[in-house]
This record gives structure tokens, C-alpha cells and sequence, in this order.
């Protein structure tokens, strides 16, 4: 079993200034004290009932073919890490969140209902984050606001690993998820309609429900709301650090 240790690095963003050393990683935006209390905490049942959860999304994943490309994607070879580590704004306000419920109505009513519902169900053990790349004075107007990331895989775990990294990200209505690179590949299981998105910088186009989407490795990519929230399952392919992302 291969072991990657993650390093704290410089998050690419030209002039700005240095992500927060691991021991501010959870103060954010508020609430320190509550995101320290409960980061590292492991419970086995939780961990483990998780994990089946991700068998059973990857195994959707591998059910389908790239909408852009028709190429199949396969779950990556999970390298396993030790200890976790604290690496992203963590709480449990982020305003998107008032939008959970309607997301995972419009999830449970489109194809990939049964996925919708497991995670309804495990909803209160997740952690919500957002990357500590993202701040006020490099993001667009209203995007922080409008976003966050529930973590199922990855070095904060809930199941602790490097790669893949996996998770269900959440956006409000309206809101721009701005065009963004990195290194790792990444897919993207749509469980809402609605949406659209836009690779290369080229023209917007209409996302459904059941939709796999893969980005190649620093492909520019950027997605968008209507009038309806938007859940998705994302998932890293390769290695690499979350602040590592430029946006493009």
C-alpha cells in the first residue's frame, strides 16, 4: 500500500497572500473552536457505512460514459493515509446550506434517486468545507455564499485517504462557479437538472441528472446555476493538493 503524505503548499492565485498554516485551517470564517473539536474524530460504524456509500457511487460512476468524450471512467486505486489532515474552512453555517433540502428533493425526484437518498440519511455526520484558496477579494460576488463541499474521501477524510479525494459539492441558485484548473483529473455525477457548464472557456451547455463529466488534467471548467440549487458527487482521479487550484 502506497502512503502519501499531503504537504501544506502555496495556493496559486498570482498576488495573493499564503494559505493558513494547519493550526488555522478550520478557523475560516468563524466557528474555530467547533470545527477543532470535531475534526479527526473517527467513528468506525460512521467510517465504515460511508465507505459503502462510496462503493456504491463509484459504481455508478463506472456505469456510465463521459458525456463529452464516451470514455469510461474507472474508481482509482485508493491510497490510504494514517492520520488526517486539516487542510480546508470548515463549518457547519456555510449560507448554501439552506439550500440542502430543496437539492436533495430536486436529487431524489431525477435518476440517481437511491444515491440522493444514502446521502439524506448520512447527512448530519458529514463535515461541510470550503476551499481556503477561495476568499472574498479573489472570488466573484456572491460565490462564497453559494457554495460548499461535503468531503466523504479524501485527508480530512471522513475515510481517510489521498486519492481519491471524493465528495458531494452543493451550489445555490444562481450562483457561478467561475472557470478553474488543476492538476488531478476529476469527474463530476450530476444529481440535479438544471445546470450548465462550460470547458475551455467555450460556450455554456445544459447539464441533466445522471450526466458523468470528466476533466482532464488542467482543463479549464467553470459551472452555473438557474433558478434551482445544484448537487453534484465530485471526485479527484489522481493525487494533488485543494489549493492547489488556480482560477483560470
Amino acid at each position: 500500500m502506497i502512503l502519501v503524505k499531503m504537504l501544506v503548499r502555496r495556493p496559486v492565485f498570482g498576488k495573493h497572500a499564503l494559505a493558513p498554516r494547519c493550526a488555522d485551517f478550520c478557523v475560516g470564517l468563524g466557528h474555530p473552536e467547533r470545527a477543532a473539536r470535531s475534526f479527526g474524530k473517527r467513528d468506525v460504524t460512521m467510517s465504515t457505512d460511508i465507505q459503502h456509500m462510496l462503493d456504491r457511487i463509484w459504481a455508478a460512476v463506472e456505469a456510465r460514459l463521459d458525456i463529452i468524450r464516451g470514455e469510461a471512467v474507472s474508481k482509482p486505486v485508493v491510497s490510504a493515509i494514517d492520520e488526517p489532515v486539516r487542510e480546508s474552512r470548515i463549518r457547519d453555517d456555510f449560507a448554501v446550506l439552506d439550500h440542502l433540502d430543496a437539492a436533495l428533493s430536486l436529487a431524489k425526484a431525477n435518476v440517481l434517486s437511491d444515491l440522493a437518498e444514502e446521502f439524506d440519511h448520512t447527512r448530519d455526520n458529514i463535515q461541510w468545507s470550503q476551499n481556503l484558496g477561495y476568499t472574498a477579494e479573489n472570488s466573484v460576488p456572491g460565490f462564497l455564499e453559494g457554495y460548499a463541499y461535503a468531503s466523504l474521501a479524501g485527508p480530512e477524510g471522513p475515510v481517510l485517504c489521498s486519492t481519491p479525494r471524493a465528495g458531494y459539492m452543493l451550489l445555490g441558485p444562481n450562483v457561478t462557479y467561475p472557470d478553474h484548473q488543476h492538476e488531478p483529473r476529476e469527474i463530476y455525477l450530476v444529481l440535479t437538472p438544471g445546470c450548465q457548464w462550460r470547458l475551455d472557456s467555450g460556450e455554456w451547455f445544459d447539464v441533466n441528472a445522471g450526466d458523468l463529466i470528466v476533466h482532464q488534467s488542467w482543463q479549464k471548467h467553470a459551472t452555473r446555476t438557474g433558478d434551482q440549487p445544484f448537487l453534484a458527487f465530485a471526485g479527484w482521479l489522481d493525487d494533488g493538493d485543494r489549493n492547489g487550484i488556480n482560477w483560470a
